[in-house]
């Protein structure tokens, strides 16, 4: 459901995690109101995660020890809405109507109000739903109000949907009423509600029952999205497996030396490099073959299977409409979406300080398909080797990458601003790293 509170955008999130995790150790000179802060900032980042039966027991200390906290309205409102998220639908309405009693003039008890409404919902109790959002539009009679405008769609997607299930129960069968009805009803669990699970279910109901339906690669998209959208709803992990730290590291290796990818299990098919003990050469070629005999299936695996689950759902469904719908509007476009999402995602992971996988989704993108964007971020990996190593391969790189983007980037678009600050960086950064290294006099 929609509440008042909006979700941090994800860079927000990553410095309120290193905060906390700051945080983490003694105590020492907290004062109240920090402490307070803490306790909810975590009991917000174990909600997000999907955590709730943690988050609401955080939110209980901190009720229980700053009941008069300027954010106790909002910490009562997150565990209904936790309560809510895990189908505790009576649970949900309980607390929601403590807020609405304990804070009535706050903003808090209307996002209850709407909280009420959307649980009646849940339990196909509709005419309860829509007279808890009436409630809303009573109190706030000239819709100046978000949660008023939120209330008066969901009583139009009520009835709508309540209209769509007549239709597809007594409609024409020889008509294609039906389909559109049921995507109807999809479409609003994934617009107006914002319950993707449930958005999943009624469009794979348009792919089952009617799968050669006009709407159906439309359908099959809109289950890709509502997985990328389940997915970003929360951080993915910090913690790596070590046979995906492995695949990192390995494709590392193979892109700065592509011979050592035809290196095989106990094979010694690709000669011992020469040269001093201790070479970068020699050294890449003995991890390859420590990582290989340790993991003997992974030079089979791709970047795709070391993804959160929902992510490679999203990616797998689009992907799927490629072949299932190849001659459809949506599956032209599909590459471009796949290619940009992958950015999106390894945008995420780079900022997250994970800048190696983030490099693997850069370079899933371009794979997909050639953009400015991948390019960009290709670019940006290579630049930050530079800062640590200073290799000239990867100086070489960085720049193959701003002018590919340059190329595929039209003058006068917003991204030829990028490309050209791209660039201007990279120079200013080699020269100052330059004069850096000139002997001192």
């Amino acid at each position: 459901m929609t509440n008042g509170l909006k979700f941090l955008p994800f860079l927000a999130l990553i410095i309120l995690i290193t905060l906390i995790t700051a945080c983490a150790g003694p105590r020492v000179n907290m004062t109240p109101q920090q402490e307070a802060e803490m306790i909810f900032a975590e009991a917000n980042r174990l909600q997000d995660a999907d955590l709730y039966n943690e988050a609401s027991a955080q939110l209980q200390e901190f009720l229980a020890k700053y009941p008069e906290s300027n954010n106790a309205d909002n910490a009562k409102l997150k565990i209904a809405d936790g309560h809510y998220y895990q189908g505790q639908y009576d649970l949900a309405i309980e607390v929601y109507n403590e807020i609405i009693k304990q804070f009535p003039n706050g903003d808090s008890a209307d996002w209850a109000m709407l909280g009420i409404g959307d649980s009646y919902f849940a339990m196909n109790k509709n005419h309860k739903a829509i007279e808890a959002y009436e409630k809303i539009i009573d109190k706030y009679p000239r819709f100046n109000k978000e949660v008023t405008l939120d209330a008066q769609e969901r009583i139009n997607a009520v009835s709508d949907i309540e209209e769509n299930i007549r239709i597809i129960r007594d409609g024409d069968s020889g008509s294609n009423i039906k389909d559109n009805a049921q995507y109807d009803i999809a479409n609003i669990f994934f617009t107006v509600f914002n319950d993707n699970k449930r958005a999943i279910e009624e469009f794979q109901v348009v792919l089952d029952r009617w799968p050669k339906s006009e709407l159906a690669d439309d359908a099959m998209w809109k289950i890709g999205e509502s997985y990328w959208a389940i997915a970003r709803k929360k951080l993915p992990s910090r913690v790596f497996s070590d046979e995906k730290k492995a695949y990192i590291e390995l494709i590392e290796i193979f892109d700065r030396y592509p011979q050592l990818a035809k290196l095989e299990m106990f094979h010694l098919d690709v000669h011992w490099p020469a040269g001093k003990r201790g070479d970068s050469y020699e050294l890449a070629y003995a991890q390859t073959r420590r990582i290989v005999n340790k993991y003997p299936d992974i030079k089979k695996k791709q970047t795709y299977d070391f993804l959160p689950e929902n992510y490679k759902k999203a990616f797998k469904t689009w992907q799927d409409v490629i072949f299932a719908y190849s001659y459809s509007d949506t599956a032209a476009y599909a590459r471009e979406k796949i290619a940009l999402a992958y950015v999106d995602l390894g945008n995420l992971y780079y900022n997250m300080g994970m800048k190696h996988f983030g490099s693997l989704l850069y370079r899933e993108s371009v794979t997909a398909k050639t953009t400015p964007e991948g390019h960009l971020g290709m670019a940006r990996y290579y630049a930050n080797i530079t800062s640590t190593s200073g290799l000239p391969w990867a100086y070489r790189r960085a720049f193959f990458h701003i002018k590919k983007a340059e190329e595929l980037t039209p003058p006068d678009s917003p991204t030829a601003n990028e490309v050209a600050w791209a660039k201007e960086w990279m120079n200013y950064k080699m020269r100052i790293e330059s004069l850096e290294n000139w002997p001192e006099y």
